[in-house]
């Protein structure tokens, strides 16, 4: 029976990318102990009350889960991004350090729906394809779900991301809670299965 036990540790740790000896943040409620890609790969339903008026603005990047094509992402030590609204269209501006160096970019979201957007990347495919809100609250968080690559023979994203932005470039506790709900609530993983982007220096 422990040598049981050993094993099912030994493999929540591995497929969580929990280090031993590391805690859980207080609010991360569990460790998910499958595969986050996999998990996250089934397209979530976009928010039917949501309302770009009030999300558009300063957002700060959290936590998130790239695809494939954006997996330099993992670098970053700063990013945050700013949404205008022009016309049928966001222009997403985003400010990021990565290796110590400060870029912008610039991409420009359509609006095909209430939380659903079609990205088009100026410079390459990171935001490129279907873009799902999840969830937001508009003064505390948001969440994003993207895909850049569809499946050829299901309704299932090969390439998917989830990304976690906060309005405060420290969010309070209170707003952490809200993300881990939401998460749980949408696709049963955990903040704690993704990045977080530690904002060491702002740009």
């Amino acid at each position: 029976m422990l040598k049981v036990l050993i094993v099912l540790a030994a493999a929540a740790l591995s497929n969580g990318h929990l280090q031993p000896g590391k805690k859980l943040p207080p609010f991360a409620t569990s460790m998910y102990s499958g595969n986050v890609k996999e998990r996250i790969k089934i397209p979530p339903t976009p928010m039917s009350d949501f309302n770009v008026l009030r999300w558009v603005g300063r957002w700060f990047f959290q936590f998130h889960k790239p695809s494939h094509s954006w997996a330099v992402s993992e670098e970053f030590t700063y990013y945050e991004k700013i949404f205008e609204l022009q016309e049928n269209n966001l222009i997403n501006h985003e400010l990021m350090r990565n290796y110590g160096v400060c870029n912008s970019v610039k991409s420009v979201w359509h609006i095909k729906g209430p939380g659903y957007f079609e990205g088009i990347d100026t410079v390459g495919d990171n935001w490129s394809g279907r873009i799902i809100v999840v969830d937001t609250d508009y003064t505390g968080f948001y969440i994003t779900w993207g895909c850049t690559k569809w499946s050829l023979f299901s309704d299932r994203c090969e390439d998917p991301g989830v990304y976690v932005l906060t309005r405060q470039l420290e969010p309070d506790p209170a707003v952490l809670s809200c993300i881990e709900s939401a998460l749980q609530n949408t696709f049963g993983i955990s903040v704690n299965q993704l990045i977080r982007i530690p904002h060491e220096e702002r740009c």
